[in-house]
Parts: C-alpha cells; sequence; structure tokens
C-alpha cells in the first residue's frame, strides 16, 4: 500500500509537469487577453473612486481598440488630463504581444492561498513602463515577474527590478504590486485593495528632500496640538515611512489603493 501510494504521488507530479512543459508564455498571454476581451462587453468607460494613502482620488478610463484588442485606458487622474498616458493598471493588456515574446513560461507558484501562472521576464527595455515618480526622478523596471490567476487570468502580483534615477544617481529600486479583492462590476473584473510596495527608495532620497522634510516636521511641531494631532493622524503612515527610510535605505515605502466605488457608462467625471 506505501509504495502504492508514492506511485500515485509520483505519477501527480510527472502529470503536473507534463501540463506546466505544455504551455508556453505565449498560450498564457493569449488567454488572458481573450479572458480580459470578452468580460468587458458593452462598457465604453468607468469611473473608480479609491483612497490612495488616506487621500481620496477619481480616476476616469475609456475604452479604445488596440492591435483588434479593447482596451481601457485612463483619461483623468483627479483633476489632471491623462490622455497621453498608458501609467494604470489596463497597461499589461496594451502590451500583451510584447509580453508573449519576451515572457518565459515558469509553472505555477501559490502564493496567499492562490494558484499563479507565473511568466518571467528578463528586460522590459523599450516597452514604455518607465515612470516619473518627481520632478527629477524615473523608475526604469529593467527585469521583473508577472503573475496570472489561473482561474481567471487576472494579474494578482507584479515584481519588478529595476533603477531609480535622480540628481544623485542611479539607484536599484524592487517593486511589489499586489492586486486582491476582485470584483465583478457590469463585466468588469477589477481589484478592490492594490498595496505597492517599494524597496531602494531610501538611496534616492537627496539632501534637498532630507531639508525638506525637516523643515515640514517643523512646521508641524509649530501647529497649535489639535491641527497637529489632525494632521498626524491623517497622515502618520506616510511619516512614519519617510522617517524609516531616511534612517535605512533598505526600509520599504507601502502604498495601499483601496476602491469605494466603481461607476460604469457615466462619461467623464464632473469637475
Amino acid at each position: 500500500m506505501k509504495h502504492g501510494i508514492i506511485a500515485a504521488l509520483a505519477l501527480t507530479a510527472l502529470v503536473g509537469a507534463a501540463r506546466a512543459q505544455a504551455q508556453s508564455a505565449a498560450d498564457i498571454v493569449e488567454r488572458m487577453l481573450a479572458e480580459y476581451g470578452r468580460r468587458p462587453d458593452g462598457v465604453d468607460d468607468y469611473t473608480i473612486v479609491q483612497t490612495v494613502m488616506g487621500f481620496e482620488t477619481v480616476s476616469y478610463f475609456e475604452k479604445e481598440v488596440v492591435d483588434g484588442r479593447p482596451v481601457f485606458r485612463m483619461r483623468r487622474a483627479g483633476n489632471v488630463d491623462m490622455s497621453e498616458s498608458v501609467s494604470d493598471f489596463d497597461q499589461i493588456y496594451t502590451m500583451g504581444d510584447e509580453l508573449a515574446r519576451r515572457a518565459r513560461y515558469a509553472g505555477v507558484e501559490r502564493i496567499d492561498d492562490y494558484d499563479l501562472h507565473v511568466l518571467e521576464v528578463e528586460s522590459f527595455e523599450g516597452m514604455g513602463l518607465e515612470q516619473t515618480v518627481a520632478e527629477d526622478a524615473e523608475f526604469r523596471p529593467t527585469s521583473g515577474r508577472v503573475l496570472l490567476d489561473v482561474d481567471t487570468y487576472a494579474p494578482r502580483r507584479f515584481e519588478f527590478e529595476g533603477e531609480m534615477t535622480n540628481e544623485e544617481g542611479v539607484h536599484t529600486v524592487t517593486t511589489i504590486v499586489q492586486m486582491g479583492d476582485y470584483r465583478e462590476i457590469d463585466g468588469l473584473l477589477l481589484p478592490f485593495r492594490t498595496v505597492v510596495q517599494v524597496v531602494g527608495l531610501g538611496a534616492a532620497i537627496d539632501p534637498e528632500m532630507r531639508a525638506q522634510f525637516e523643515e515640514m516636521q517643523r512646521e508641524l511641531e509649530a501647529l497649535p496640538e489639535s491641527q497637529r494631532a489632525m494632521v498626524e493622524q491623517m497622515m502618520a503612515g506616510q511619516l512614519e515611512q519617510f522617517r524609516a527610510m531616511m534612517e535605512d535605505e533598505g526600509a520599504p515605502m507601502t502604498m495601499e489603493v483601496l476602491v469605494s466605488e466603481v461607476r460604469v457608462n457615466t462619461g467623464p467625471p464632473a469637475g
């Protein structure tokens, strides 16, 4: 009986390995694009109201067709026109074909009780993923992993290794984006909770930024106690993390994004 159990387990492992080998990165990406494309039938635009580090923001997305596929792109964030931007959640779908060519399928990995297809990318060069994170600072992903839910093929985790460039030089930065609490709204499958963790930003803090932070703390201490308590309550997480990064370059910066409302086919928000 014991040998029979071992044989069964070995057979199961071999079958699982064969299935993983039978799939390619192109297969996984094609399924991801197909699942994404079929869901929002009848949706032309949507607006998301979300809270980012204690502050409410409103983002507006419109549908357009890219390479024959429907894609939602951010057109406005707050009062800022984002018409030329592709820096949003749906960017992975606009680069689907390029992702299929560059990625290597690394099988299934279990993270936080979810089974995830793992796509490894050795180089993001030329894929337009550079992000301006401050007036004089840019983040450029160099390599990473894209992890998709095995059931829905929706992204659940991005891992990027990259470089932050500012006046102080080039700094190695790791960014992990985790998406959860997915909900379906009129066919749209959206994450209602996203957590972004960045490691390595401490090394990119220049003397001017340190001086500005110290000045802000002095101004905060000069406020009446009731006002200071209110500000500290609103910004407690940010202040603590920034202090930690100034003391330890390896301290992470963590940001949580929570969606409170989704409006479908209501057009651009007023204001």
